[in-house]
Formats: C-alpha cells, structure tokens, sequence
C-alpha cells in the first residue's frame, strides 16, 4: 500500500502564518510533500502570494489586492507573520523553494492564469509543480502551455454525490491529474471511480483518529495544517505494518 502525499494547507505548521515566506521551510522540514498557496493577481499583474481578496486581515494596509502594484504591496508587514514577513511575489517565493517540496498553487484569481505560467517557467520547474483550478477550461489553458503541469480541479461551490461521475468525466477529459472531495465521502468505491478515470483524490484531513480508514481505501493525498503529526502517523503505521 502506497502513502498519500501530504499537503501543507496554505504552507501552515503549528504555529506559523499561512501563506508566509517564513512558513514554506518549516511545512518542508514537517514533511510535507506538496505545499499549496494562494495566488491572486496585483494591479501590475505580478501574482502574489496572498489568500484573501483583500489586504487588510494579512497586512497593515487597506484595499483590494487588484487595485494595488505589487511593489507596494509587497512592502506592507505582515499582520502575523515573523519580522521579516511581507507579501510575498511567486517568482521569489519559487527562486527559493525548498527542492525537497513542491509547490501546489491554488489560483484565487482566474486571471493570474498566464502569469502564473510564465512565472513557473521561468523560475522552478513545469513537472515539478501542481495548480489547483476552479476552472476546467483554465485546466485545459494551463495543459495547453506547459504539459508536464499536475492540475487539482476544485470544486468550490460544494459537493454533490450524485454529480460525482460527471466531475470526474470533466476532470479527465480537460487533463486534470487529480480531484479533491469532502473527507466524510472517502471510501474504497470513490477511490476505485476516481483511480478508473486516471485521478487522484485529496482530501482534507478532520479527524486524524479516521486517517488509517481513508488511506486504506487509497486516499493520494491528505490536506492539512499539521504535515509533522501526518508524517510521523504514516511513519508510525508504516513500521508497524512492515513489522
């Protein structure tokens, strides 16, 4: 049985600042596999690391993040992040990236698509990254011009059961690579479905006491914001396991 990877939700560890530049080591040195964060776009059209569409609960500034140039933007402290924390732009978070992680990049703003593209080719590496979309036409966009991309396809409006066949038609059919559903609906026939269309499945850790169920049924990859106590829980069962 092979172990899911293990997603640092918006870089968080116990303790750090999501989204922070100061985060992505630790979350690495935690363990994590993969390490998501969120991407819009400034009004200079550099995309920046930053989860809300507004400034003011990560920053001491005010506003939309659409409406302010990056070079300001990036220069206002962080609300709670370590001294040193500001927003911080994708092509430095990239030029220093831990090359034990990868770096999964959940585009809150469609139109970061192309810049975002750019930006990965520039400065890390195509088959080394993930892109969570919300759009399956931005997936096919994204496949298009870098093809060694992995693309989640999200579903932010919610979960339905009965459409599950239909999303993972769609997910497969634009190039995704994976999915991510609610951790209550994991079971052996949901991963089987998915695994029959080329998918993996994510999922966001709830209650670590079910996480043996979900990664016996062959859950790809678990979402959290406390990669260390996952690792060292699929460390644990692994040696157990192989006893």
């Amino acid at each position: 049985m092979s172990l899911p990877l293990i997603v640092a939700h918006r870089s968080l560890t116990p303790g750090a600042t999501e989204n922070a530049r100061s985060a992505i080591p630790v979350a690495a040195q935690n363990g994590a596999d993969l390490i998501e964060l969120d991407i819009r776009l400034t009004l200079d059209r550099k995309p920046v690391v930053l989860h809300d569409a507004c400034i003011g609960g990560a920053t001491v500034g005010h506003g939309w993040v659409r409406l302010w140039p990056s070079f300001a933007l990036t220069r206002l402290p962080s609300r709670a992040g370590g001294p040193g924390d500001r927003v911080p732009t994708l092509r430095s978070i990239l030029r220093e990236f831990p090359s034990e992680a990868q770096p999964a990049l959940h585009l809150k703003d469609r139109a970061a698509l192309a810049s975002v593209l750019k930006t990965v080719a520039r400065h890390w590496i195509p088959g080394r990254t993930w892109l969570w979309l919300e759009d399956s036409r931005d997936v096919v966009t994204a496949r298009q011009a870098l093809p060694e991309l992995r693309v989640t396809l999200l579903r932010p409006a919610g979960w339905m059961p009965g459409s599950r066949q239909a999303y993972f038609e769609e997910a497969q059919w634009v190039g995704a690579s994976g999915v991510s559903v609610p951790w209550g609906v994991i079971d052996e026939g949901l991963i089987e479905h998915a695994h029959q269309h080329q998918l993996r499945v994510f999922s966001r850790l709830e209650r670590m006491d079910t996480l043996d169920s979900r990664i016996a049924a062959g859950l790809d990859g678990v979402i959290t914001e406390d990669p260390g106590a996952v690792r060292r829980h699929l460390e644990t069962q692994g040696a157990v396991n192989g006893a």
